[in-house]
């Protein structure tokens, strides 16, 4: 199936009216989206023709009207017209979730450069595509369930699956791994390998070969995603229903930026005296006491000093530059908190963790390995430490796997840039890949 040239006329203005009544219908079901429904940006495919009749066919490829990530929506002549309006008017709905909540930047899927995944479902798709694309429509099709909106058969449902609501598509992968493994000694699929396009991996699909279909810039849409949250704020402020998802989307996008090295810090901070403030006795110090007794020497009440280690993600998508810069962040608050030329543990980590170094300052450590990056395996190698730490510190980009279950020390996570996500049991600091240079002031050089 290509663009190369445009749909028979006949077909258009059918087609064109079928597009503008789904548009309609949408907009009536989730009112905060419209101007992101509205901003779709139909790119009309060449129709499929029956030999016999001439009619155009449906294409069960297209069936989801698959979008990239610059807002083209594509639409197959014959598939358009043989789905409802409503089911037409749903994907649209889909589709604008994708887009809005940037599943294709959020993806883990990297295939090589140059490298072109196959659109038709009966292809062999790489596996990590395809389920993230499952985790993704789950992420959506949960709001819409919210609204009353069941989606069309073959869908992946929360609800129906029986997964917890209200999750993100990282939360739910591992959980679409359990259920289609166990579906699959059933001899049952989890759900049908629909492709909802670019707009959910980031990949670019045969079908957009053409160009025809310029789409929205990133300037254009920062601008919508804005006006989108500051709508759905407006209505929640008004007392009226949102699902809870876009309810989280829209605070965080309208999240006022806060200083990152205060927040780094406080974190810090808060995870160190968190565990400092368990308190042991000790005969290191004698009690103030210890006068009142005859032969015996009491202890004295202790605060423990807490035992850091820190991870370093030397994958390769975060340059040493950057990871220079935080550590003498990170070590340095350390220093300010637990005192000066304290020995502290780190250990870089790519897909294998290295060997740990016992360092005193930031430019002691040694950044060694590149390639994936796997923190699951960094997280497990730091808990088989001994002694064990009290606190971890990692400093990654966010774009790796998190272990499920909440480690037992706390973990303090340095994540790098505006991509990757986090585990929900990590305290998060945010901070730049690339911050703005300081402008010198007056005298300086």
């Amino acid at each position: 199936m290509t663009a190369d040239r445009p749909p028979a006329p006949a077909f258009e203005e059918a087609v064109g009216a079928r597009i503008a009544a789904a548009r309609l219908w949408a907009v009536h079901q989730a009112p905060y989206l419209a101007s992101a429904v509205f901003a779709l940006k139909p790119v009309i495919l060449e129709p499929a023709l029956d030999e016999d009749t001439g009619e155009p066919v449906a294409d069960p490829d297209f069936r989801a009207f698959p979008a990239d990530t610059r807002w083209n929506l594509y639409v197959e002549p014959g598939t358009v017209l043989a789905t409802p309006v409503e089911e037409v008017g749903w994907w649209m709905l889909h589709q604008v979730g994708h887009l809005v909540r940037g599943h294709a930047a959020r993806s883990p899927v990297r295939p090589e450069a140059g490298q072109e995944m196959s659109h038709a479902a009966g292809a062999v798709r790489d596996e990590e595509a395809h389920r993230w694309n499952q985790a993704a429509d789950a992420e959506i099709n949960d709001d819409l369930e919210a609204e009353d909106l069941r989606g069309p058969a073959g869908v992946v449902s929360p609800k129906e699956l029986g997964l917890p609501a209200n999750r993100t598509a990282e939360e739910y992968v591992p959980m679409l791994d359990v259920l289609a493994q166990a579906m699959g000694r059933g001899g049952r699929a989890l759900a049908e390998a629909i492709d909802c396009g670019g707009a959910v991996d980031g990949q670019v699909r045969a079908y957009e070969d053409d160009g025809s279909g310029d789409g929205l810039t990133r300037l254009d849409q920062e601008l919508l995603e804005r006006s989108i949250a500051a709508g759905i704020q407006d209505r929640i402020s008004t007392r009226s229903e949102v699902p809870s998802g876009w309810r989280r989307w829209a605070e965080d996008r309208l999240l006022p930026s806060v200083n990152w090295r205060a927040r780094l810090g406080a974190m810090i901070r808060r995870g160190v005296s968190t565990v400092a403030g368990q308190v042991d006795f000790s005969h290191r110090r004698p009690s103030r006491r210890a006068g009142a007794y005859i032969d015996i020497v009491p202890p004295s009440m202790v605060r423990a000093v807490p035992d850091t280690v820190l991870v370093i993600d030397t994958s390769g998508s975060v340059t040493n530059d950057v990871l220079n810069r935080l550590l003498a962040e990170v070590t340095g608050i350390i220093e300010g908190v637990a005192g000066p030329n304290r020995r502290l543990r780190a250990f870089c980590c790519d897909v294998h963790p290295h060997p740990v170094q016992v360092v005193r300052r930031a430019g002691d450590i040694k950044l060694v390995g590149g390639g994936g990056t796997d923190m699951r395996a960094a997280i497990a190698a730091a808990m088989a430490l001994r002694p064990r730490p009290d606190l971890v510190i990692v400093l990654t980009d966010g774009e790796t796997p998190w272990p499920e279950q909440r480690p037992a020390a706390h973990v303090v996570l340095c994540l790098i840039g505006d991509g990757g996500h986090a585990p929900a049991w990590a305290s998060v600091a945010r901070v730049p890949a690339d911050p703005p240079r300081r402008v010198p002031a007056k005298g300086e050089s």
